[in-house]
């Protein structure tokens, strides 16, 4: 058996994934009850949560930045919805097979939101983005003890912490909120020049 089934009710087949079959009411559901470090952090921290503030650290180094890169950062991991968020040392015992069949999944749910482009095009900022919430993330959720990451050396944590440092928020807020940004994103990339991002009227 290659296919799951989603909150929603889909059946997936991970072999071969159709449009129809991916959704982002199962992509927000999924991925804010999956914890970030297997588990690990002093407190539950989500994928949905960490997409979210992906996407801060993006807004927030490139401000004017065009909808359709700021909805790829927030989709960068979009696809654990449906592999789950393996640990990156057991990425490593698996080898290239996993990552194989992660970048296919990945491809196959950028290309559902038509993102390929902008993925692509913004792929080192995204990273970079991905790497800094990470290196935060540890600083403030995990020991301090073992050696030190690369990451660690090669960024600094974000100044945004107050994005993530709550423990107010249920899974329901955070898939309610991925939701809700997506959405945003959504309007901003169909919306007419002449209208407002923030708000839709007249500029």
């Amino acid at each position: 058996m290659t296919w799951m089934l989603t909150a929603t009710g889909a059946q997936l087949d991970l072999r071969f994934i159709r449009d129809d079959t991916i959704s982002v009411l199962d992509i927000a559901h999924h991925l804010a009850q999956i914890n970030r470090f297997t588990g690990a952090c002093s407190r539950p921290m989500s994928v949905a949560e960490h997409s979210l503030f992906v996407l801060t650290i993006v807004e927030q180094t490139l401000p004017t930045a065009d909808p359709a890169v700021l909805l790829a950062a927030l989709m960068h991991d979009a696809h654990e919805a449906y592999t789950t968020d393996l640990s990156q040392p057991m990425k490593q015992v698996i080898g290239p097979a996993w990552s194989c069949e992660e970048k296919r999944i990945q491809q196959a749910v950028l290309k559902r939101f038509g993102l390929l482009e902008a993925s692509a095009a913004a792929s080192r900022l995204i990273h970079w983005a991905d790497m800094t919430a990470l290196v935060t993330e540890r600083k403030h959720l995990m020991p301090h003890t073992g050696p030190a990451w690369e990451a660690e050396r090669l960024h600094e944590p974000a100044r945004c912490w107050d994005f993530i440092a709550t423990e107010a928020f249920s899974w329901r807020d955070w898939s309610e909120l991925f939701l809700e940004r997506f959405g945003e994103l959504q309007y901003a990339r169909k919306a007419p020049p002449s209208l407002s991002i923030a708000d839709g009227t007249a500029a």
